[in-house]
């Protein structure tokens, strides 16, 4: 008898139709699975591109917030400046600009006004005296 005939005469006993309707039903079961797994994943995977897409707009409309903020300050920082610098023109050619003031009021005036940004790079404030 051959490797052949054995098994087909296993398969005809009672035991062998079993252990061969089992690994049927573990097949189908296995293909079920499978199908389910891949019906769902398929599900999963379009709700992570939906996410996906959701956080990039997120992340788009902060970036897009953030450069208008930094555009706005920088805008309002150069709105200040002009300011300043109008301010101190008018003062400079006022009447009486040209009169003596006390030392320490007016480097006091200067030092003030070489904090701001306008004026932190002028020749003036370069050099001036220190705080006594």
């Amino acid at each position: 008898m051959t490797p052949l005939d054995h098994i087909a005469t296993f398969l005809a006993t009672k035991l062998g139709k079993a252990l061969l309707f089992g690994a049927a039903i573990t097949l189908a079961a296995l293909v079920a699975w499978w199908l389910f797994a891949s019906w769902t994943g398929g599900k999963t995977a379009k709700t992570e591109t939906k996410l996906g897409a959701a956080q990039v707009e997120a992340a788009t409309d902060s970036g897009r917030d953030a450069v208008g903020t930094v555009a706005g300050h920088a805008h309002t920082s150069e709105e200040i400046d002009n300011l300043t610098r109008s301010n101190a023109d008018e003062i400079f050619e006022a009447e009486g600009a040209d009169a003596p003031v006390a030392a320490g009021v007016r480097d006091a005036g200067k030092r003030s006004l070489c904090k701001r940004a306008a004026y932190r790079d002028s020749q003036q404030c370069l050099q001036q005296p220190a705080a006594e």
